[in-house]
C-alpha cells in the first residue's frame, strides 16, 4: 500500500506537466538557462582579453545585467499585473533574443574601437531588463497555472533543472570552444527567439493576457507603499542583497583568479561551475529535510553562517584546486539553504493580486549581483586575492545579522527548492 502511494504521488507530481504552458515552461528554464550560461559566466574572461581595462572597470561591465535587472524588477511586475502577463513575458523573451544578437555584432564588427567597451556594457544592462521581464513572471504562470497542491512538486523539479542547466552550459561551451566566443551569442538569440514564438502561440487568447482588476487601480507608488510596510519583505531583500555580493564573486571575480592561476584555468572554471550545480542538486534533500525541521528563520541563519565560516576560513588556507573544490561544495550548501527558502518565503507573503509584483521587487536582490563583481574588483586590485574571500566572509556576516533582526519565526512556511531569482 505504502508503494502505491509513493507512486501515485509522483504520478500526481508530473501530472501537472499535461498543461503545455506548464511544459513549455520548465522547457524554457532549462533550454535558456543552458545557453545563457554558454557566455554569460565567461564574460569576465572575455572582457579581460579584449578591453585593456582594470579589473574592476570590467566588474562594472559584467555588473551592468544585474543592475539593469535591479532597475526593471520592480516596475515589470506591477506592469504585469497591471497590463497583463503574456505582453511583458513577450517584450523580455523578444527583447532577449535581440540583446544576444546585438553582443554578436558587437562582438564581430567593433571588437577593438574604443566605444567596445561601453557598447557591451549597454548591451549587458539591457539583457538585465529583459530578464527581469520574463523570468519573475515565468513563476507567476507556473504558479496561476496550477492548484496550490501542485505546485511544491513543480517548484522542485524547476529547481533542480535550473541547475542541471547551469552545470551543462559552461563545461560544455567550454569543451566546444564556444565559451567566451561570438557564437554563443547567435546560440542563445536563436534559442530566445523560439521560446517567444512558443509562449507566443500558447498564450493567445488565453487569461494570461488580461491585466487584473484590482492591480489596473493600484499605482506604483502604491504599490511601492504595500511592499514598504512589509517589514518581513524588507528583512528579505536586505538579507539577499548583501548575500548575493558576496555570492555573485563565484562566478565573476572567481573566473579571472582561475584564470590567471591556472595554465587550464577556463576550463577548470567551467568545472567549478558543474560542481556548484552538481552539489545544489545532492545537497537539496536534506537541505529541504533540514528546513522543514528547522523553521525559514532558522535555515536562513544557517546558510548564512555556514557561507560567512566557509569564505573567513578558505582566506586562510593554500589557493589550490582541491581547495577550490572544497569551497564550492561548502558554498553550495549555504546556497541551497538559503535561496530555495527566501523565494518560498516571497511567495507566501505575496497576495493573489500582487503576486507579479511581490516577484519583481524581488528582484531588488540584484543590487548585490550588480555591484558585487565591481566591488570585489575593486578589493582585488588593492589588495591580496585573500582578502577578496574575507570580505564575502564579511557581507555574509552581515546578512546573518539581518535575519536574525528583522525576521520573524514562520514555522508552517515549506521551505523546499523554489522559483530560481533572476
Amino acid at each position: 500500500m505504502e508503494v502505491d502511494a509513493n507512486k501515485g504521488e509522483a504520478e500526481s507530481d508530473f501530472a501537472a506537466y499535461r498543461n503545455p504552458l506548464v511544459s513549455v515552461t520548465m522547457a524554457s528554464t532549462f533550454f535558456l538557462k543552458l545557453v545563457s550560461f554558454l557566455c554569460i559566466p565567461f564574460m569576465t574572461i572575455y572582457l579581460s582579453k579584449n578591453v585593456d581595462a582594470p579589473p574592476y572597470v570590467i566588474g562594472i561591465i559584467v555588473g551592468g545585467s544585474q543592475l539593469g535587472s535591479l532597475t526593471a524588477g520592480f516596475f515589470s511586475g506591477v506592469l504585469a499585473d497591471r497590463v497583463g502577463k503574456r505582453r511583458v513575458l513577450l517584450i523580455g523573451l523578444f527583447g532577449s533574443a535581440l540583446v544576444f544578437l546585438l553582443f554578436w555584432t558587437v562582438a564581430t564588427w567593433f571588437r577593438g574601437a574604443a566605444l567596445f567597451p561601453v557598447a557591451f556594457g549597454l548591451l549587458n544592462a539591457c539583457y538585465g531588463v529583459m530578464s527581469a521581464f520574463f523570468w519573475p513572471v515565468t513563476q507567476v504562470l507556473m504558479a496561476d497555472s496550477l492548484p496550490k497542491e501542485r505546485r511544491p512538486a513543480v517548484f522542485r523539479h524547476r529547481y533542480v533543472v535550473t541547475n542541471f542547466a547551469v552545470g551543462i552550459g559552461p563545461p560544455a561551451g567550454a569543451f566546444l570552444g564556444v565559451a567566451s566566443a561570438r557564437a554563443a551569442f547567435v546560440i542563445s538569440g536563436c534559442s530566445y527567439l523560439v521560446f517567444a514564438l512558443a509562449f507566443w502561440w500558447l498564450t493567445r487568447g488565453t487569461g494570461f493576457g488580461a491585466s487584473d482588476r484590482a492591480a489596473e487601480r493600484r499605482s506604483f507608488t502604491g504599490a511601492i507603499k504595500v511592499l514598504g510596510s512589509d517589514r518581513v519583505f524588507r528583512g528579505l531583500t536586505v538579507s539577499m542583497i548583501l548575500f548575493t555580493l558576496a555570492y555573485c564573486q563565484i562566478d565573476s571575480n572567481l573566473s579571472a583568479i582561475v584564470n590567471r592561476g591556472f595554465s587550464d584555468g577556463v576550463r577548470f572554471f567551467s568545472v567549478l561551475l558543474t560542481v556548484n550545480a552538481v552539489a545544489v542538486i545532492a545537497l537539496q534533500p536534506p537541505a529541504t529535510m533540514i528546513a522543514k525541521r528547522i523553521g525559514p528563520r532558522r535555515t536562513l541563519l544557517l546558510g548564512n553562517a555556514v557561507f560567512t565560516v566557509v569564505c573567513l576560513l578558505f582566506s586562510l588556507v593554500e589557493f589550490s584546486k582541491t581547495g577550490l573544490v572544497v569551497l564550492i561544495v561548502l558554498v553550495s550548501a549555504a546556497e541551497v539553504l538559503v535561496v530555495p527558502t527566501v523565494s518560498v518565503v516571497v511567495d507566501e507573503l505575496a497576495p493573489p493580486t500582487m503576486r507579479a509584483t511581490y516577484f519583481g521587487a524581488a528582484t531588488l536582490r540584484n543590487l548585490g549581483l550588480g555591484a558585487g563583481p565591481a566591488a570585489g574588483g575593486l578589493v582585488l586590485a588593492s589588495f591580496d586575492r585573500g582578502l577578496l574571500f574575507v570580505f564575502m566572509g564579511l557581507c555574509g556576516a552581515a546578512a546573518w545579522a539581518v535575519v536574525h533582526f528583522t525576521l520573524r519565526e514562520n514555522s508552517d512556511a515549506d521551505t523546499g527548492p523554489s522559483p530560481e531569482s533572476v
